[in-house]
């Protein structure tokens, strides 16, 4: 009987796998070992020392089970331009398979230099890191590690706009600005054919005023409309000055169309 049963597994194999008991053939683990990679590790924070010429480098590691990480290192430094560049990484098995790894524990990595650190900018892994009355903070990604002290700033004014619900190819327009308020119009989505329109396609989007305040982080915003004139900034805050927005007009449309394709050419474009 043994030989038989032998003998009907491997006819099995022959036809479609013999797997062990409780897995399908789709099941069976496949032979090829995992293989350790290595990717860019999650930063939390910087941190001064130990000494003047470090600075401590904060990792949120990978747990979870077995060949979620390992060898969290310092694997670059590069100094130019008052600027200190670093690559901090680490090697998982894992980090590709979602939810693998669903924890991190903190780890710590020191970058060193042969002159002290100072007031240089520290750049880990493509994120600028600032020193601010001694301790160090992330840089923004808008307005970046100094940025200007005037807000009316075009600077300040793009950051603005990246931060309205709108297309990131949205640009506003100034209308006006000062220490307390900043007006501007800018269009919903004037990339609606691709960054560069497509022949033949239209772009038609509404364009609408935005009143924002002067906050500590930059600009808060307090009304929009498509309207033109005062209600809904005086709707929202009374105090605003009502000859800044009597005569404002309507913001209308962003309007914008590439030629049709010629005759003749190819499909496709």
């Amino acid at each position: 009987m043994r030989r038989i049963v032998s003998g009907l597994c491997l006819l099995a194999v022959v036809l479609a796998g013999c797997a062990r008991p409780g897995t399908s053939p789709q099941d069976t683990p496949s032979s090829t070992p995992a293989q350790w990679s290595t990717h860019a590790a999650t930063v939390t924070a910087v941190t001064s020392g130990p000494g003047v010429t470090a600075v401590t480098v904060h990792v949120a590691a990978l747990t979870g089970p077995d060949g979620c990480s390992r060898n969290v290192r310092v694997a670059r430094t590069e100094e130019e331009n008052e600027t200190v560049f670093v690559s901090v990484t680490e090697e998982s098995m894992l980090s590709s398979v979602h939810g693998a790894c669903p924890g991190s524990t903190p780890v710590t990595v020191t970058v060193t230099s042969p002159v002290p650190f100072g007031t240089r900018v520290v750049t880990v892994n493509q994120q600028p890191w600032a020193l601010r009355g001694g301790v160090y903070q992330r840089c923004d990604a808008e307005l970046g590690c100094n940025p200007p002290g005037d807000h009316c700033d075009a600077t300040w004014t793009r950051a603005a706009v990246r931060g309205l619900d709108v297309s990131r190819h949205s640009q506003g327009s100034v209308e006006s600005c000062d220490a307390d308020w900043l007006v501007m119009t800018v269009p919903d989505d004037p990339a609606a054919c691709g960054a560069e329109v497509r022949p033949g396609c239209e772009v038609n989007t509404a364009v609408r005023r935005y009143f924002l305040r002067a906050a500590d982080a930059g600009w808060s915003l307090v009304a929009r409309t498509k309207a033109a004139g005062c209600a809904a900034i005086r709707t929202a805050d009374p105090s605003f000055p009502q000859a800044r927005c009597a005569d404002l007009p309507a913001p209308g449309r962003f309007v914008t169309s590439a030629p049709p394709l010629p005759s003749d050419a190819p499909p496709g474009g």
